[in-house]
């Protein structure tokens, strides 16, 4: 017992000595990159100012990530304003678009992919279901599956979904079988 208890004070003084002069060296190799660094960016002011840019607007993009949430928020909106037009006016394929967007979230065949700057809203082939037997065949066979760029429902970035918004501009351009009813 007096042997460890002699020692044990230079175990635990050991590393701790150690520990403080390893973080002592490593702040004073971070100072002296950072005072390179900063002479290397006033010498060469146009390489800083496209990389700190970049950077930004990585950082941008990051915060400004839309989640699932936000999709589904979007998703209602448009859905009431399609509500408030008339059934004669609405553009066909948009509105077929938006039943299927939805009979897909209610089957729970919509998944979200984070990807830390933008996020992907893709259609799941295969159904989640506790009972191995559900349609195993179509779980199974490849041939009845889409390509992976073509299951991609919709991108979002910096708070917007793209193909949802382009989709919400082009319900204001009527076809012209809507609009020949229109005229009879």
């Amino acid at each position: 017992m007096a042997f460890m208890g002699k020692y044990s004070n230079l175990l635990i003084r050991r590393p701790s000595i150690f520990v403080y002069k390893f973080f002592k060296q490593l702040s004073f190799d971070y100072r002296d990159a950072l005072i390179e660094t900063g002479k290397k960016m006033i010498q060469r002011p146009m390489k800083t100012i496209f990389y700190s840019s970049n950077i930004y607007l990585l950082i941008y993009a990051y915060q400004t990530m839309p989640s699932f949430q936000a999709y589904k928020n979007n998703l209602i909106q448009f859905r009431q304003q399609q509500i408030l037009t008339s059934s004669l006016i609405r553009n066909k394929k948009i509105e077929i678009y938006m039943d299927t967007i939805e009979t897909l979230l209610i089957s729970d065949q919509i998944h979200f992919v984070d990807c830390y700057l933008f996020s992907l809203i893709i259609y799941r082939a295969q159904r989640r279901s506790n009972d191995n037997s559900y349609k195993i065949y179509e779980n199974s066979c490849s041939y009845l599956h889409l390509k992976r760029h073509s299951r991609i429902i919709d991108i979002g970035a910096f708070n917007r979904w793209f193909i949802l918004n382009r989709k919400l501009y082009e319900a204001d351009n009527f076809d012209n079988i809507n609009n020949e009813k229109i005229a009879l």
